[in-house]
């Protein structure tokens, strides 16, 4: 398993890092992916926030430097989503991190002063090649310097992303106890938020533990009916198989019958012919006459003497 990294980078302080990165790994976290929030920023914002948590949905690592190569190498084997919290005019760790980004958002409240400060993130960005997007964050409902802003930065072709974060108390009055707007609370800031999330895992193809596991059921209910069928047709093919021997056996059968039936008439014929030559009577042999001639003088002559 290798983990999606997200980065929150903004070289002006006081644009909304913190608030962002933490609502970001609590949002990946309810969608049921393990999540893993890096703080990079000296001051220890998030560390605060997560040492108040009472949840342990969302994992943490304090470090910076040359050991945030290192920790992020042996956390993307454990997780599925890192999320770096930068700190702001730290340009080696802001580099570090947007280097091992797969994506940057740079989160941006619409005034000029944020629109000047931001293309030098953008520039410390484009140089180490990594996809960024800005995200505006504190926006003032229905204030015409929001859309201002927005069109500023997309004729400077900044991507923009479509969702905004709206500037409201419950953000800040939230983290004081380790929670986040996503804790609980029915309020318009959850669904800005989970929309920004939503926006942010289509972008970059990730897919929520429900859907993983919909998407494996899918796969494994596909595997079973391709299996089934292949018996199935296996099963008619044996069946076909069978009838055809079936059929090639009673064949064979009827044969022999005939054959034996063709002998039974042969043997009876036999016998019956053999029967009759031997009750032919047979010839009756004739004496010669001469010899029986001869017997009737002698019987006479003895006769003669004895009357004598």
């Amino acid at each position: 398993m290798s983990a999606h990294v997200i980065t929150v980078a903004q070289q002006k302080g006081g644009s909304g890092k913190t608030t962002l990165a933490i609502h970001l790994a609590t949002a990946f976290a309810q969608r049921g992916l393990s999540t893993m929030l890096f703080d990079t920023d000296p001051q220890g914002t998030a560390s605060h926030w997560h040492a108040q948590r009472k949840k342990n949905d969302v994992g943490l690592i304090a470090t910076s430097g040359w050991r945030l190569t290192r920790d992020l190498a042996m956390a993307r084997e454990a997780n599925d989503i890192i999320i770096i919290d930068t700190p702001p005019h730290a340009e080696m760790d802001i580099k570090v991190s947007t280097r091992a980004a797969d994506m940057v958002l740079v989160p941006l409240q619409p005034s000029p002063a944020d629109v000047w400060a931001v293309r030098e993130t953008m520039n410390t960005i484009a140089s180490e090649s990594s996809d960024a997007m800005v995200v505006m964050n504190r926006v003032v409902p229905r204030a015409n310097i929001t859309k201002d802003v927005a069109d500023k930065l997309k004729s400077m072709d900044v991507p923009v992303a479509e969702h905004y974060i709206g500037n409201r108390v419950l953000f800040a009055a939230a983290m004081e106890t380790g929670m986040t707007v996503l804790d609980g609370f029915k309020n318009p800031s959850m669904a800005e938020v989970n929309a920004l999330v939503d926006e942010i895992a289509e972008k970059m193809g990730i897919a929520s533990a429900a859907k993983k596991s919909s998407k494996k059921s899918a796969t494994t209910k596909t595997t079973k009916a391709k299996s089934k069928s292949g018996s199935s047709s296996t099963k008619t093919q044996e069946s076909t198989e069978g009838q055809t021997t079936a059929k090639k056996s009673a064949s064979s059968k009827k044969t022999t019958k005939t054959t034996k039936t063709a002998a039974k008439k042969s043997s009876s014929k036999t016998k019956t012919e053999t029967a009759a030559t031997t009750t032919k009577k047979p010839t009756r042999k004739t004496k010669p006459a001469a010899k029986t001639a001869t017997k009737r003088k002698t019987l006479r002559i003895v006769t003669k003497k004895k009357s004598a």
